[in-house]
């Protein structure tokens, strides 16, 4: 849980330096209205990632857990 947390807010955290960077090089806006465009776009990515952010997270955990064996997966390999 604590893991999809991390990765939901280093997405949007990265997805939000793009925007500014993009809405910086590409118009010629004031601060305020940047702010005023780009604030509700990263809320509205942030709960859009969310459910991505856990889905990859479960991945990671199924893929990196080598302590405990699954007993479906280990009848599998026989």
């Amino acid at each position: 849980m604590t893991g999809q947390m991390y990765l939901s807010a280093a997405v949007t955290e990265l997805f939000a330096v793009l925007l500014i960077a993009v809405i910086w090089v590409g118009t010629d806006w004031s601060p305020m209205l940047s702010l005023a465009v780009s604030i509700p776009v990263v809320i509205v990515f942030s709960y859009a990632f969310l459910p991505k952010a856990m889905a990859l997270w479960v991945a990671i955990e199924f893929l990196t857990d080598v302590g405990n064996r699954d007993v479906a997966r280990e009848a599998d390999e026989r």
